[in-house]
């Protein structure tokens, strides 16, 4: 792992960097990343205005990861924070479309935002899902709603993707990566099944 002050870049970073450079890519990979810098952007804003401290921002193979001290902020600012970064994208997307006309970083920012509003553990919308459940019920009961949003999303996500797959006899790279977000809930489930 490479670090330069709070930045730390993991080698799975670099090496699905490359790959994506070798598999061609191309322009949209350098989109890709600028549209994540400003997702990143957007909630280290939300954590700067909110009080929050920032100890550290690490790229993976699996995207960014914030690591912020948010203990002592309200279940409502730490929404806002959360959401922040997706509504950069959101703005970004509607500014290149209909503004500017550049469709591609529109449409790259459209993805990058709603992708990240799934309500899916490790997504932005599965933590704002569980602040909001927290703040209301609590966060047991917020542990039980999200396993079972996640998993109900997961599931969709993996019909819909095997749906296209069969539609169209091609992308069942997006079947293996919808399953990729379905396995990790499983074991949650049989957990609260068998506890």
């Amino acid at each position: 792992m490479c670090r330069l002050g709070k930045l730390e870049v993991g080698w799975g970073f670099l090496v699905l960097a490359v790959m994506a450079l070798i598999v061609g890519a191309g322009p949209v990979l350098p989109m890709t990343v600028l549209a994540a810098l400003c997702h990143e952007g957007g909630h280290l804003a939300g954590l700067r205005l909110a009080g929050a401290r920032v100890e550290a921002v690490r790229l993976t193979a699996f995207g960014a990861e914030i690591r912020a001290d948010t203990r002592y902020l309200p279940y409502g600012r730490e929404i806002l924070c959360t959401l922040a970064g997706p509504a950069v994208n959101l703005v970004l997307a509607l500014l290149f479309a209909r503004a500017l006309g550049w469709y591609l970083p529109a449409g790259v920012n459209l993805f990058l935002g709603c992708f990240n509003l799934l309500p899916l553990p490790g997504l932005d919308g599965g933590r704002a899902l569980y602040l909001g459940v927290s703040w209301l019920a609590g966060p047991e009961a917020a542990d039980r709603v999200c396993r079972w949003v996640g998993l109900v999303c997961a599931g969709g996500l993996c019909a819909g993707t095997l749906y296209l797959a069969a539609l169209h006899h091609t992308g069942l790279f997006l079947f293996i990566a919808a399953l990729g977000a379905l396995f990790p809930q499983l074991p949650l489930v049989k957990r609260r099944q068998t506890g």
